[in-house]
């Protein structure tokens, strides 16, 4: 009879992460990721601007549905610079799955 290990897997060699890769797992297992937070964070950007031009719009105000709009105009523009500057955490975490791939396969 072959000796058994307790921990499963543990003949198995680990994927060997640089520390850059362990830390972005780190925050990912600890971020919150619920539907409510990520809609309601966006509900709290849009939600000004849109009051602000629908006032604009009932008063008959032009310059105040331009300011709303210029408004909505940056917060998509923060969303793109966000977006990008965002890409490296995905080329990292791609780096991490394709280490864990051939655990997977």
């Amino acid at each position: 009879m072959e000796p058994s290990s307790s921990a499963p897997g543990a003949n198995e060699s680990s994927p060997d992460f640089t520390l850059e890769e362990a830390g972005l797992i780190r925050l990912w297992a600890r971020s919150d990721v619920s539907v409510g937070r990520h809609v309601s964070a966006q509900i709290a950007y849009f939600a000004a601007p849109a009051a602000f031009g629908i006032y604009g719009l009932a008063t008959g105000g032009f310059v105040i549905v331009g300011v709303a709009f210029i408004c909505i105009l940056l917060l998509l523009a923060w969303g793109f610079v966000s977006t990008w500057r965002d890409h490296r955490n995905f080329a990292l975490m791609q780096s991490i799955c394709r280490k864990l791939l051939p655990a997977v396969d």
